[in-house]
This record gives C-alpha cells, structure tokens and sequence, in this order.
C-alpha cells in the first residue's frame, strides 16, 4: 500500500514539475482558472471575425490581426491594375483608442486620418488608387494606440471599385 502512494505522489509531483503551465511549442496559451471577465482574444481572432462577418463575399487585397500594441501598421504593396479603389477597414478592443493614418503612393493623406475607439465597431475608409505608367501605388496605414494593452485589432484592404475591362 506504502509503494501504491509513493508512486502516486511521485507521478502527481513530477506532473506538476514538468507542467509550467507557460507555453510550450503552440502559440496559445490556456488559462487553468475561469477568467472573471471575457476579453479579446490575445492573438486577435476575435477582431479578425468581426471584419470577417461584417464583409463577407468581399475580395480582400490583404489583411493582419494581433494584439493591439502602441504602434502597427502595414503596406498593400501590389494592387491589381484594373482596382480604382480600395475600401480600408480596421477594428480594435480594448477600450483604447487607436489614431489610423494613411499614406498611398508614398504621399501621406491628411484627410483620411481618423481615431477610433477601441469597442470593437469598424472603421472604413475608401481610398481611390493613384494609376501612373508604372501601375498603381502601395497604399500604407499606420496606427498610433493608446489606452489598456488587453486589446486586439484586425485590418483588411478590400477592392471597392474596379475598372471594366
């Protein structure tokens, strides 16, 4: 009965060491005690899903997600010759607020800067493609956060108006 314990105690104890309970090779971590409030998903699925749902059967360009930090942003470096424009979204969590500029063609758009809150509603910005001999321009965002750093963001490009051929 002495050996049945020890080897239960001892399997119990070397479970215990060799779980951390930090993550291991997966990017996820789970929780072992029920949170006491829901908040977005640190990886930005959740915001990602927002965009998705709101925007579905749209022909997105290009796209991000993750955990909202004080500043992100990206380039749309190829667009498609025959896109006129293209319709910006972006959604973030987190109760702070995130300033979202743009620049296309290099050129920094002073209009089409705007803050959002950081609920979960969506912004959108259509933005119309420069065309010159050498095809259309990248389009780029960037975003100034602040507040909590619980938050996630999401951002999408999609095509809004094409040329006919």
């Amino acid at each position: 009965m002495k050996a049945a314990l020890l080897c239960l105690v001892a399997a119990v104890a070397l479970t215990g060491a060799c779980d951390s309970g930090e993550p291991t090779d997966s990017s996820a971590r789970t929780s072992r005690t029920a949170p006491t409030s829901v908040g977005p998903a640190p990886d930005g699925k959740g915001t990602k899903a927002i965009l998705d749902q709101a925007f579905v059967g749209r022909d997105a360009l290009g796209s991000g997600y993750g955990r909202l930090r004080a500043q992100l942003g990206n380039t749309l470096p190829a667009i498609p010759a025959n896109v006129r424009s293209v319709t910006f979204a972006f959604t973030c969590t987190g109760k702070g607020k995130a300033v979202v500029k743009f620049t296309v063609d290099g050129r920094y758009v002073p209009s089409a800067t705007h803050t959002s809150t950081c609920d979960g509603s969506i912004f959108q910005q259509s933005v119309e493609v420069p065309t010159s001999d050498s095809g259309p321009g990248p389009i780029s965002f960037n975003a100034d956060a602040t507040g909590p750093d619980d938050g996630s963001f999401a951002y999408s490009f999609y095509v809004e108006k094409k040329q006919q051929p």
